[in-house]
């Protein structure tokens, strides 16, 4: 099996943030077709990758429907989707408001659920694609600071399981990759909410934090051919976890 993506169009959400952008250049080197959409996608740099941009704000169901008809009617077909929307609300549990709870759930959880649903028909008949959601480490391992942001990475790894199981006889493979620290404004974020001695998540045991890169090629495996019997699952990208020392 082989992780060239020659002539795969894949569109990503969320392409502007440091995973995205990582994401959609590493597909894009890998001969993929690369649709990049995002608020702030249009001024985002790519270097001299070709890739099409497509500005998206996620939290529009119909604005996410109609952005897939263009991709649609520009390229005739999806092959992938990769889902890379994080919205940041950092703090003790007791200062957050119901504000900073509902701007993480309606950006980072329905901005994922919205496009998946978006696309999932259209890959269920050609009877073969790939979903990639990008979640994080803290589905598992909350840091006491970023409580929102874990609770919906921990319904990212919950969703991808179902996904799997309804559309994998369609063809349609459904991952979730879980960072732990990498390298972003996110993990500076988390950096400088720390208090007292606790490591809050953001250390690893291979030295960190990782970059934006190692997601990316993630991403690439599960979106290959090379992962075809890889479906429903969460894929650590952590550096191996907290040290115990």
């Amino acid at each position: 099996m082989t992780q060239d993506l020659t002539g795969k169009v894949i569109w990503i959400t969320g392409a502007s943030g440091a995973l995205g952008k990582a994401t959609a250049l590493v597909l894009a080197a890998r001969g993929a077709v690369v649709i990049a959409s995002g608020r702030s996608v249009a001024e985002t740099a790519f270097g001299t990758a070709a890739i099409d941009r497509l500005p998206l704000d996620v939290r529009d169901d119909g604005a996410v429907r109609a952005a897939l008809a263009t991709l649609l009617a520009r390229h005739g077909r999806i092959d992938g989707l990769v889902t890379s929307t994080n919205v940041g609300a950092f703090g003790d549990f007791l200062d957050l408001t119901d504000e900073d709870w509902q701007r993480v759930l309606e950006a980072k959880l329905l901005g994922t659920v919205r496009p998946v649903r978006a696309v999932a028909p259209h890959l269920a008949a050609q009877g073969a694609g790939s979903i990639v959601i990008i979640g994080g480490r803290g589905g598992i391992d909350p840091p006491p600071q970023h409580f929102p942001g874990a609770s919906v990475n921990a319904a990212l790894d919950l969703l991808v399981i179902g996904l799997g199981r309804r559309f994998g006889p369609q063809g349609v493979r459904s991952n979730v990759i879980a960072p732990g620290p990498i390298q972003s404004p996110r993990f500076a974020g988390m950096e400088a909410t720390k208090a007292g001695t606790a490591r809050y998540n953001t250390e690893s045991s291979i030295p960190g934090p990782g970059l934006p890169g190692d997601v990316a090629e993630a991403a690439a495996f599960l979106l290959s051919d090379a992962a075809r019997f890889v479906n429903g699952t969460s894929l650590l990208v952590d550096g191996g976890g907290p040290p115990y020392n």
